[in-house]
């Protein structure tokens, strides 16, 4: 246990040879790829789309940002197949615990999962995470029910984060 925080201990399983048990698990959530891709940098939702198949991926990241809200017929979600893809939001450009809970609440809403890749940005240069307020981040979104993945670096953290991984909080690293 580190600052008082719980740790989830996990009974080791022994390895599968079914192909039907390898999947991957996050929350309450079962994929059978564990490729994630994301919807930014493509020339066309077109190009976006056969990108997407050929991939083979289940789960699809779209940025919260560009939801487009003031005028949802240029949302990105409206091009993706939600009965092909699980959506998965993104806080991406977030500086802030804060602002990253406020856009991970919106996603929530606009894509009606309970699932955001939690991204705390610290450094406008090198866009690295921030760890301290990934994890501050975290806490509050598990509290809320999130099922968190977490963008982070544990190459870069400062002495508040070295002793408090994401996993204790409820949160998956990606």
């Amino acid at each position: 246990m580190s600052q008082g925080v719980e740790t989830r201990d996990r009974e080791p399983q022994e390895a599968s040879t079914d192909p039907q048990d390898d999947v991957l698990v996050v929350g309450g959530h079962r994929f059978s790829s564990r490729l994630l891709v994301g919807t930014g940098k493509y020339a066309s939702n077109e190009e976006m789309n056969e990108c997407l198949e050929v991939s083979g991926c289940e789960v699809v990241t779209v940025a919260v940002r560009r939801a487009h809200l003031d005028d949802p017929g240029k949302s990105l979600a409206k091009h993706l197949d939600r009965e092909k893809y699980t959506l998965l939001p993104n806080t991406a450009g977030c500086y802030t615990a804060e602002d990253a809970c406020r856009y991970a609440r919106l996603g929530r809403e606009l894509l009606e999962t309970d699932l955001v890749k939690l991204e705390v940005l610290g450094d406008e240069k090198t866009l690295l995470p921030d760890p301290t307020a990934t994890l501050e981040a975290t806490a509050t979104l598990v509290a809320e029910g999130f099922t968190v993945l977490t963008y982070t670096c544990l190459l870069y953290t400062s002495d508040a984060a070295d002793d408090t991984p994401c996993v204790d909080l409820g949160g998956r690293r990606i």
